[in-house]
C-alpha cells in the first residue's frame, strides 16, 4: 500500500483476477446501485440510536447509560479501556462501567460509542483487512488529534472529533462494498482501478452514511470537504479535520510525512495555530497513541 498526506492507494487480493473494462464498469454500477439503497448499506446502529435518545434527555443518569452500554460487550470494553488509559484515568482505577461513564461524561461516552460502532459496522472488508485497518487507524487518530487542535483553539471541541472520525468513512464503506462485489463475482480488481473507484465514490458514500446516522450539517461538511477545506461552507471545521489528518498520517508514517512538513503546512496558519503551538501539539504524540490504544 502506498501512502501520502491525503490519499490511500489500495492493494487488491494477490490471487485476484484482473478485471476487464466491462467488469470495471460492472463494479462501478454495483457501487451506484448500493448508493441508491443507502438505508440498507449504512443504517444507524441500534445502540447509537438508543444512546442519542437517552443523552438528549435533560437529565441523563449514569446508571441508565451504563446499562445500555453493557448490552454491547465491545463498547463496554472500550469505555473501560479509555477511562483507565494513562491520559484520563483518575488516581484510583475505575472498576465498574457506571464509574467509567460518570468519570468520562456523556459526550465522551457518546464519542466512544460512535467510534466502536463505526469500526464494527463500516471499517470491515473481507479480503482487504489490512486496508480497512489502515483507514480505521487514520480515522481514529485524526479524531483524537482534532480534539487536541480544538482544545488548543477553544473551538469545535465536539464537532471536530465527529467530523475527523467520519472523514474516511466514505472510503471504508466503498471498500467494504467493493470487497463484497469481488466475493460475489469471484474475481478481483487491479490495485489502480480499486483505488480509483474508492476515490470516485468516497464523498458520496460518506455523505450517505452521515445522513443516515443523523449527523449535523457542519459535521458532514467538515468530514467531506477536508481535502478542499478552503472551499467548504464550514471551512474552519474542514480545515481542522485537514490538520488532524496530517497529524494522524505523521503519527502513523513519520518517515513519509515528517514533522517539518506538518509544521509548515498552511492549514495551521488559516486556523491561527502558531509554530510554537504546532510543536506543542506534536509533542502529544505518545499521549494520543495511548488514548488510541496503539
Amino acid at each position: 500500500m502506498k501512502v501520502d498526506a491525503s490519499v490511500w492507494v489500495f492493494m487488491s487480493v494477490e490471487s485476484a483476477i484482473v478485471l476487464s473494462a466491462p467488469n470495471c464498469q460492472a463494479a462501478r454500477d454495483y457501487l451506484s446501485g448500493s448508493a441508491a439503497s443507502s438505508q440498507t448499506i449504512a443504517p444507524l446502529p441500534r445502540v447509537c440510536a438508543q444512546l442519542a435518545e437517552l443523552t438528549a434527555q435533560q437529565a441523563t443518569d449514569a446508571a441508565q447509560l451504563a446499562r445500555l452500554i453493557q448490552s454491547d460487550p465491545a463498547l463496554a470494553g472500550e469505555v473501560m479501556r479509555v477511562a483507565n488509559s494513562p491520559a484520563l484515568r483518575p488516581r484510583t482505577a475505575i472498576v465498574s462501567l457506571q464509574q467509567a461513564v460518570s468519570w468520562l461524561g456523556v459526550a465522551e461516552v457518546r464519542n466512544i460509542a460512535m467510534a466502536v460502532m463505526l469500526r464494527g459496522e463500516v471499517f470491515v472488508a473481507p479480503g482487504h483487512e489490512s486496508e480497512s485497518e489502515e483507514l480505521w487507524r487514520e480515522a481514529w487518530l485524526a479524531a483524537l488529534w482534532s480534539k487536541e487542535i480544538a482544545r488548543e483553539r477553544r473551538k469545535h471541541v465536539e464537532s471536530a472529533f465527529l467530523a475527523a472520525l467520519m472523514h474516511r468513512t466514505g472510503a471504508a464503506l466503498a471498500l467494504k462494498i467493493l470487497a463484497r462485489f469481488e466475493f460475489e463475482r469471484r474475481m478481483g480488481l487491479d490495485a489502480e482501478t480499486f483505488g480509483n473507484l474508492i476515490a470516485e465514490f468516497e464523498t458520496a458514500f460518506g455523505r450517505l452514511l452521515m445522513d443516515n446516522w443523523l449527523l449535523p450539517k457542519d459535521v458532514q461538511d467538515g468530514a467531506s470537504d477536508w481535502r478542499n477545506y478552503r472551499e467548504s461552507n464550514h471551512s474552519d471545521l474542514a480545515g481542522t479535520v485537514h490538520a488532524a489528518h496530517l497529524l494522524a498520517t505523521h503519527t502513523l508514517h513519520a518517515q513519509l510525512l515528517g514533522e517539518d512538513m506538518v509544521i509548515e503546512n498552511p492549514v495551521f496558519e488559516q486556523l491561527g495555530v502558531f509554530p510554537d503551538d504546532r510543536r506543542r501539539l506534536l509533542a502529544k504524540r505518545e499521549q494520543v497513541l495511548a488514548l488510541a490504544g496503539m
